[in-house]
């Protein structure tokens, strides 16, 4: 691989809020205890039932539930049985962490409880609290509990998984409108992720990608096996992402699409018309030899020297210090020859010059939105593009790019 300045690609990961409160909610036991009775207290029966929605809010590297219990007590007296209901808000907490083998560590605890009324047998002359007795109980089960939750944090929040899944989508090569196509090649991606936050009904994380990456247009490249290390746990990541990359783009593909343009060029000079039959490009030191031949009132070929540069103000790749020579062998006159020069140098100079505006604008427009299966989607959005150089080898132009541009993957629907 050609050495060029890593990538690093700053993805903010989304997950709606709601569906993550469904899908744990699927995970927690409805039924936590069932007529529990304890050791002293025999004649007291204890059931533990959860109800309504579960309440998530995320912080750092870790989520918290509130989750709200209805608490069922029976109690046998000599009058019959007694039944009271209850009710309690449990508290839990889950804090995660990547191991080096891209293992999802999870540890969920319940840190806390409210009463909405705390749980009391009324015997008439005095109240026996079950409070203890109550809190005793869920404490035995919390093990139980608290396992259903990592198990499903676990595989929600497999971002490997989904990065593989993502990068098992992507074309090599993609395919283009020129009917060329473009491969790429990545060996090694680096991983970093920040602490979790909340906005508008979602719930983010920012993990970074940087990796060593290749693009060619028009001729492949060696295919290696993409390896994502596990991430690093870091305090923030920027918003944005700066690709740096190089691609490298074949003479012959360049040739196919000049001719496409320019054949639809024509000279003209006092009525003489003049077509464009093919291009030819080579290797001049560190510029470009294009030759183009003519046919029509004259027959014979342009040959034009320059070097390619970038033009950030404009957006656009220019052929620069230009020199152009003409050979025909049916000249008319030495001064048709110094007219018909003019007239294709003004030509030239306009048709070598490549905006890439409309490319920017046109990838913005398809990776708006981009779904995928399994209710994931992606969006997209590129900021600026810039060349810092371009290079003329033998067979190809090698183009860095440094692109900066708003990256999102983001989980719409987790349940199935």
């Amino acid at each position: 691989m050609t050495n060029s300045n890593n990538s690093i690609v700053n993805i903010l990961v989304s997950i709606n809020k709601e569906q993550l409160q469904q899908v744990i909610g699927q995970q927690l036991p409805v039924d936590l205890l069932n007529h529990f009775s304890p050791k002293k207290l025999k004649e007291i029966r204890i059931s533990v039932r959860r109800k309504g929605n579960i309440d998530v809010t995320a912080e750092n590297n870790s989520f918290k539930y509130r989750v709200l219990f209805e608490l069922f007590v029976q109690k046998d007296t000599m009058l019959g049985n007694m039944d009271m209901l209850f009710e309690i808000y449990l508290e839990f907490i889950t804090k995660f962490l990547f191991k080096d083998s891209w293992e999802l560590a999870t540890r969920t605890q319940i840190t806390g409880y409210q009463w909405i009324k705390k749980p009391e047998l009324d015997l008439g002359i005095f109240n026996i609290s079950l409070e203890n007795t109550v809190l005793k109980a869920i404490q035995s089960n919390k093990e139980i509990l608290c396992k259903e939750v990592d198990n499903k944090i676990k595989e929600i929040g497999d971002i490997r998984t989904k990065l593989n899944q993502i990068l098992s989508i992507l074309p090599n090569p993609i395919p283009t409108p020129s009917d060329e196509q473009v491969w790429w090649q990545c060996k090694m991606i680096k991983t970093s992720i920040s602490p979790l936050f909340e906005k508008d009904g979602f719930i983010y994380i920012k993990t970074a990608l940087e990796a060593n990456t290749e693009f060619s247009f028009g001729k492949p490249l060696e295919k290696l096996t993409t390896v994502i290390k596990a991430p690093d746990i870091v305090p923030d990541i920027e918003k944005e992402s700066h690709l740096q990359t190089l691609l490298s783009i074949t003479f012959k593909t360049v040739e196919k699409s000049a001719m496409r343009w320019l054949q639809k060029q024509s000279f003209e000079l006092k009525g003489r018309k003049i077509q464009i039959v093919a291009v030819r490009i080579k290797q001049a030191r560190q510029r470009l030899k294009i030759t183009i031949n003519l046919e029509g009132s004259f027959e014979g070929e342009i040959i034009l020297v320059g070097k390619p540069v970038f033009d950030s103000s404009k957006n656009e790749i220019q052929i620069k210090e230009i020199e152009l020579d003409l050979k025909g062998n049916n000249f008319l006159s030495k001064t048709m020859v110094i007219f018909l020069r003019k007239v294709i140098e003004n030509k030239i100079s306009t048709l070598l010059n490549f905006p890439i505006q409309k490319s920017i604008d046109l990838m913005n427009q398809k990776v708006k939105y981009i779904p995928f299966q399994n209710g994931l989607f992606a969006k997209g959005k590129i900021n600026t593009l810039n060349i810092p150089f371009i290079k003329v080898q033998s067979d190809s132009l090698i183009i860095c790019l440094s692109v900066k541009v708003n990256l999102q993957i983001g989980l719409e629907q987790i349940l199935k």
